[in-house]
């Protein structure tokens, strides 16, 4: 019984999984919008190169005073950086969550996907900032990290950082959230696995004394 609900909640979450990622495309410009909000927010009050931020669907550009060198029709003109995320590079932990949600059916379902919708921003904010960060400080060379007036030791903060937020925080936090959401249902699935196994030693005992 534990293995069979198990096997119906894997095939269950990876059908919903497929299925959301398109509606969740249509839909991450709005999911996009308060994100980036945000993160720009955060980022402009924060760090005093920063000189503002622009939305466009679901890629925040942020702008800032930092001076780069670019080719303009072959020769090199000095502008100001301003670095690009797309919102869908980490996004996609949200339909990670609500492939979950659907897949255990819990009660409130509609209600904590919404709930947890709204948990899963600051960790999306967390991710934007420093994927920002990558994008100015970390792929422009020394000149505009003197311009920022960065250390050496925050750049591997800000590399570290943007592992974390990209390859640990995006595909684990939606998972976590739903254990505490969903409580019931492992709870149900622990316990239907103590007895099955409970069950199993029982039927070896008898086997070993007939």
């Amino acid at each position: 019984m534990p293995h069979n609900r198990m096997g119906v909640f894997m095939v269950t979450s990876v059908v919903a999984l497929i299925t959301l990622i398109i509606p969740w495309y249509f839909l991450s410009p709005y999911l996009a919008a308060p994100v980036i909000s945000v993160a720009g927010q955060l980022m402009d009050s924060t760090f005093l190169w920063v000189d503002g931020f622009e939305r466009h669907e679901t890629v925040g550009t942020l702008l800032t005073t930092l001076n780069v060198a670019v080719n303009q029709n072959g020769r090199l003109v000095v502008g100001q950086l301003s670095p690009e995320v797309n919102y869908r590079t980490f996004g996609y932990g949200l339909v990670l969550f609500w492939a979950l949600l659907i897949a255990s059916r819990p009660k409130g379902m509609w209600l904590k996907m919404v709930l947890g919708t709204l948990i899963l921003v600051p960790s999306q904010v967390f991710s934007m900032c420093f994927r920002w960060l990558r994008e100015a400080l970390l792929i422009n060379g020394a000149e505009v990290v003197r311009q920022a007036g960065v250390h050496r030791w925050m750049l591997e903060i800000i590399a570290y950082f943007d592992q974390l937020g990209f390859l640990v925080i995006t595909p684990l936090m939606p998972i976590l959230l739903w254990l505490i959401l969903d409580r019931e249902f492992i709870n149900k699935l622990w316990m239907e696995m103590v007895m099955a196994g409970a069950a199993e030693a029982g039927d070896k005992k008898k086997s070993a004394d007939s």
